[in-house]
């Protein structure tokens, strides 16, 4: 039998686009499922109505699995990122990173997850929220929705050249925005001036928009630049580019 991971071609660090991960290796999958059924889990037990013999009895064997995991070994990030750094990563290296962000990745029981992705010149996304993601009663926190809005945000990096970290980033809560409901998200760039990307985001529930956002990304080395394919634009009287 042939191992799949041998016949993957190397990635570099800025290969593959954000929140976009390769497709799943056999291993992947695994972790998958495992943050899948977590986030069941995790969705289940916000006010669980049960009783304490049997809350006891979950927390024990709960407690027993963590205290397995306890012993076992983590693969070490540094080898992974040096190796994606010289462009000699593999797939599973790739996941090994992607598939664990924050929000995005779908081996972390901590994503939703968060779906992010290019449509010609705009960032759309959508996710879907349980209890756990609450702060007023039925509606997601508010610093979870920034959390998300800086991440679809940044992803409009993928339309340019260069590659930075949040500035500033500025939201305007216009409605609450419920849980149990798919959020549809969209950003675009509005400008590009030498180290500084600046963009705009929304987030809209059944077509009412319930967050609106501006940001500035500052580019980690050089300035940023346009992307012909993907991006046009005109010069802007202050010398940036409009787009």
């Amino acid at each position: 039998m042939v191992d799949s991971q041998s016949t993957d071609r190397q990635y570099g660090f800025f290969d593959t686009p954000v929140g976009e991960p390769p497709p799943p290796t056999p291993e992947s999958e695994a972790r998958r499922e495992i943050a899948a059924a977590l986030r069941q889990i995790t969705e289940r037990l916000v006010r669980l109505d049960a009783d304490e013999a049997a809350l006891r009895g979950y927390a024990t064997r709960f407690r027993a699995l963590a205290d397995e995991l306890a012993v076992l070994p983590r693969k070490r990030q540094e080898p992974i990122f040096r190796r994606l750094l010289a462009g000699q990563g593999s797939r599973q290296d790739v996941l090994d990173i992607m598939d664990h962000e924050i929000m995005t990745g779908l081996a972390t029981p901590l994503s939703p997850p968060l779906d992010v992705w290019l449509d010609g010149d705009v960032v759309r996304g959508r996710a879907t929220l349980g209890a756990s993601w609450q702060g007023p009663p039925g509606r997601v926190h508010g610093g979870v929705i920034a959390l998300m809005m800086d991440i679809l945000m940044a992803k409009t990096q993928d339309l340019v050249e260069g590659i930075g970290m949040t500035g500033t980033l500025n939201l305007r809560y216009q409605a609450g925005t419920p849980l149990k409901q798919q959020i549809d998200m969209e950003a675009r760039i509005t400008r590009l001036d030498g180290r500084k990307l600046v963009a705009e985001g929304r987030f809209m529930v059944d077509g009412q928009t319930t967050v609106t956002a501006e940001g500035i990304w500052i580019c980690a080395n050089g300035s940023y630049a346009t992307k012909p394919a993907r991006v046009s634009g005109v010069e802007s009287p202050a010398g940036g580019v409009e787009l």
